[in-house]
């Protein structure tokens, strides 16, 4: 896993919901099927930013 992209999908992740609210579940399945190859840092960044939602 590559601390560089999941910091690029984490932001990725939170300038999606501001622009428009979409559920994090299909970005993340959108975001792996265009990069597979970072399935794992993807699915890190995701689960950052829902502990961040989550406080």
């Amino acid at each position: 896993m590559n601390p560089q992209v999941v910091e690029y999908y984490e932001s990725l992740f939170k300038f999606e919901i501001m622009q428009e609210p979409k559920p994090l579940k299909e970005l993340v399945e959108q975001y792996v099927g265009h990069d597979a190859s970072h399935e794992q840092s993807i699915l890190a960044a995701y689960a950052n930013v829902l502990k961040e939602l989550r406080g």
